[in-house]
């Protein structure tokens, strides 16, 4: 028998999951219109945004990619196969990193990925200036996305 002031486990419990429910949805859509407004902003700059490679210089990228030996180790399609075609380190034409990334790795470099590359990549940040490295990782990032093309003609010679 339910005495007074008490209520029955079962009414107690439905209203219990209407308003966990209710709860949950409110939570839901909080979450929702939290994360849009927090993203909207970031893909707004992302799209307005003059260059999408970073911003480096892609031309004086080409010739540090092939004067500070990266050509040596990686194969990059749009330096040319005769360029660069290098084994130690992975394929760039099969990445596809965004810029920053591109950037961090060679300003620091990779450990050893063993077995694919047995060899580590050291960090350049000693080596090059910081306007050589975002010039670099222009150039690979916009190689590795299309945005230029390898060269057409083979030197002789």
């Amino acid at each position: 028998m339910i005495e007074e002031g008490q209520t029955s486990s079962r009414g107690e419990k439905d209203r219990m999951g209407r308003m966990s429910v209710r709860r949950r949805v409110g939570v839901g859509i909080a979450a929702l219109a939290l994360g849009v407004a927090i993203a909207t902003p970031a893909a707004l700059g992302h799209r307005a945004s003059a260059r999408a490679n970073g911003p480096g210089d892609v031309n004086a990228g080409a010739q540090i990619f092939v004067h500070y030996f990266c050509a040596d180790c990686h194969t990059l399609r749009a330096a040319g196969y005769e360029v660069s075609h290098g084994i130690l380190g992975p394929n760039l034409d099969k990445l596809h990193a965004p810029y920053a990334v591109v950037k961090a790795t060679v300003e620091n470099g990779l450990p050893a990925a063993l077995p694919l590359y047995p060899t580590q990549m050291v960090g350049f940040k000693n080596v090059l200036t910081a306007k050589q490295i975002q010039d670099v990782s222009a150039y690979v990032y916009a190689g590795t996305h299309g945005l230029i093309k390898a060269p057409t003609t083979t030197s002789s010679g």
